[in-house]
């Protein structure tokens, strides 16, 4: 039977600790095209987990981009392929929506006793034998905190780095509206106990790739903005990854782009990942729910950041998706 909870009650943290302290080998997964929440989950939790005398390494099935090689425990984080022998009793799942999201490490999670979810996001599947589910967290990370200190684990430099990672990625340096009063008294606490931020701002902010910059510059041109001027989007083709050698975290801050326009409510960032699929990324900016326009063509998020893959060329996904887009928007001045 699912244990499922949108708030964490001590009950269920004590249910997490006990599996967790119990069991004999742990896996903690991230989600395809890794981020730094997910990866900031699992290095606190891989910190954590040593420290306690638990035996346990991650798994992702994209490889960790280059600038979140920082973190603490990435050379103990595999690809599916080569997974060190098994079994793990016991595999947690951070921040991922649903199943999908953990892409071939999935057949791990079937041959596990208990999957403990761990998530943030909206609409949530609850694929675990124990789910804590809290919508309300502005990351992950955030939870992972809570969980961490309702253990009495103590949170050393690693764990505090890691976790304010986790929050400076998923609330963008603590810009988006999903930035609360207890998000900033979390990461007063992490940098308390020793996270480097000046590390972190340094590798995630300040290094580019020239990829990056040749991608930008290719991409730009492509620059749309509808004819109220409410959405604006921007395509990156293959052909242009392929010409520039680019990966995913080359378009890290792509779509700030389209959603820095005065004016815009909805950004859009269309990825061509071959010739069928096409990864989209919707920001809004004001009232506009992305997450329901996201959900429409088999993806999700949170209301204001949501993503989705079409199934079709370029074109067609700009085609279809913009119209949906303008579906979510109501009338009225734009509540930033």
């Amino acid at each position: 039977m699912n244990t499922t909870t949108t708030t964490g009650p001590s009950e269920l943290l004590d249910s997490i600790v006990t599996v967790l302290t119990e069991a004999k080998k742990v896996l903690v997964v991230a989600h395809l095209i890794p981020d730094g929440d997910t990866l900031g989950s699992l290095s606190a939790l891989l910190s954590a987990f040593g420290a306690q005398g638990i035996e346990a390494v991650g798994c992702c099935d994209d490889a960790v981009p280059r600038i979140y090689r920082f973190l603490p425990g990435m050379e103990q984080v595999y690809r599916p392929e080569s997974m060190p022998a098994g079994p793990f009793d016991v595999v947690v799942v951070v921040d991922c929506g649903d199943l999908g999201r953990v892409g071939n490490v999935r057949p791990w999670l079937e041959k596990a006793d208990k999957v403990v979810n761990i998530d943030h996001h909206v609409g949530n599947t609850a694929f675990g034998q124990i789910n804590w589910l809290d919508p309300s967290a502005a990351a992950t990370g955030e939870m992972i905190l809570t969980l961490i200190e309702h253990a009495q684990w103590p949170i050393d430099e690693q764990i505090a780095t890691a976790l304010y990672t986790s929050l400076v990625t998923d609330t963008g340096s603590f810009r988006f509206s999903n930035t609360t009063p207890m998000t900033m008294r979390r990461a007063a606490l992490l940098r308390e106990r020793g996270a480097e931020v000046n590390r972190i701002t340094s590798e995630i902010y300040e290094r580019r790739s020239l990829a990056s910059l040749r991608i930008l510059a290719a991409a730009l041109p492509t620059m749309t903005l509808s004819a109220d001027g409410r959405i604006a989007w921007l395509s990156v083709s293959i052909s242009d990854m392929e010409r520039f050698g680019a990966v995913q975290e080359d378009l890290e801050g792509l779509i700030d782009y389209p959603r820095s326009i005065d004016g815009v409510e909805i950004a859009i960032l269309f990825r061509q990942l071959d010739a069928q699929h096409v990864k989209v990324g919707l920001r809004s900016t004001g009232a506009a729910d992305v997450n329901a326009v996201a959900r429409q063509f088999g993806g999700g998020g949170h209301r204001k950041a949501a993503g989705c893959t079409f199934i079709g060329g370029l074109e067609p996904a700009v085609a279809a998706v913009v119209p949906a887009v303008q579906q979510v928007l109501t009338p009225g001045p734009l509540e930033r």
